[in-house]
Parts: C-alpha cells; structure tokens; sequence
C-alpha cells in the first residue's frame, strides 16, 4: 500500500513569493529565463506534492507536462497561438492546483504551520490564475486595462497583470491599471470578491478546526 505524501506548502510558498518579488526586475531575456525557470519549480514541486489522488494523478502530471512544454515553446519562439496556448494550460494548471490544496486543506484536523501557507500558497496561485486569464483577455481583446502601454512586452505584461491581480485580489485597488473592456471589468470584480469570501471563509475554516483540536485535547484528558 502505497503511503500518501503530506505536501510540504513551504516550498511552493518560498517560489511564489520569489516570482512576485523578483520578475518585476525581470527585464531582460536572461532574467525572463530565469522567471521561467522558477515556474518550473512550482509546476515540478506541485506535481510532487499535489499529484497524490488516483483520480487526478495522471491528469495533473499530464497537465503540468502540458504546461512546461508549452510555456518553454512560447518563450523560445515567441510565436502569438503558442503564448495563448501556454497561458491557457498554465490556468487550468492553477485551477487543479488550487482545487488539490482546498481538498488537502479540508482533510485536515489540525491547524499548523504547515496548513497555513497551504492556504496561503492557495490564495498567491489565485492572483496568479487571474492574471492568467486578464493575459487571455488582453491578447484577444488588446487595450482591456488601461494603465498599461501597448508596446508592453510579454514578460513586462505579465508582471504588470500579477500586480494587478494582486491588488485586485486584496481589495487595495490603487487605479494605475484599471479593467475597462467589457470581459475584464466583471472578471475583476469577481476576483475582488473572491479575495473578500477567501479570508473570511477561510479565517472561519482554520479557527473551527483549531477549536475542534483543542476540544478532542480536552475530551481526551
């Protein structure tokens, strides 16, 4: 019988936070590799970790085997067909991903460290979902966000719709890029109240299980 892995957050947590602070400054096509490179981190550790379950195992190794080969192929080519392609992947892959650490999350009957950058490392891949599917919009329908040049790169048009996934998430809002086409306005609403009903919901999830662990301690004395 085959021992099922606990995921370690910890590691996918470090990536993540090291993609939103360091591809901004990502302005070269060194740098832009180097960006990838950690991607690649976080799809090869999510894979490890996440890829336990019979009933998804081999979708998600065969969607994370999707996504590397596609983001490489977009990067090296640059081709227009072969960028949609790669971010299309790459969200279904936060999607499962996302999907795989509530079902871990909700397994739990303790709260830990290790629980709290699970839920933590859910909520970064949210933005990062999202400013996946702000990129689809904005190639399919160019000028969707004001704020941002249309001269702007592909790796400069992705930092800059992480940050405002992530400002948008959180509710900040600071309006140097603003949502103004038709999909992207109700898209980024969404995610604002995504982002509102995630902490709340999952502030109410971590203090019942730690007041339910606290009760079997007490039952158990």
């Amino acid at each position: 019988m085959r021992v099922k892995k606990v995921p370690n957050f910890g590691v996918l947590l470090l990536v993540l936070c090291l993609l939103i602070v360091i591809a901004p400054i990502a302005t070269s096509p060194a740098t832009a590799f180097a960006i990838e490179l950690l991607f690649n981190v976080v799809f090869i550790a999510g894979a490890y970790w996440l890829a336990s379950g019979d009933s998804t195992r081999w979708v998600y190794l065969c969607l994370t085997l999707a996504a590397l080969v596609t983001r490489w192929a977009a990067l090296l080519t640059g081709a227009p067909w072969l960028q949609v392609t790669s971010a299309t992947v790459t969200l279904f892959w936060f999607a499962l991903s996302i999907a795989l650490i509530f079902g871990e999350l909700a397994r739990r009957r303790d709260v830990d460290a290790n629980t709290i950058m699970g839920a933590v490392v859910a909520y970064l891949l949210l933005a990062v979902a999202f400013a996946y599917l702000y990129g689809i919009i904005e190639h399919i329908n160019p000028g969707s966000f004001s704020g941002i040049p249309a001269e702007t790169g592909r790796t400069n048009l992705s930092d800059a719709l992480i940050y405002f996934s992530l400002v948008t998430l959180t509710t900040v809002g600071y309006g140097d890029i603003v949502a103004v086409s038709g999909p992207a306005r109700p898209l980024a609403g969404l995610e604002a109240a995504c982002g509102t009903l995630y902490v709340a919901v999952m502030i109410a999830r971590l203090v019942a299980l730690e007041v339910a662990a606290r009760l079997r301690g007490h039952g158990e004395r």
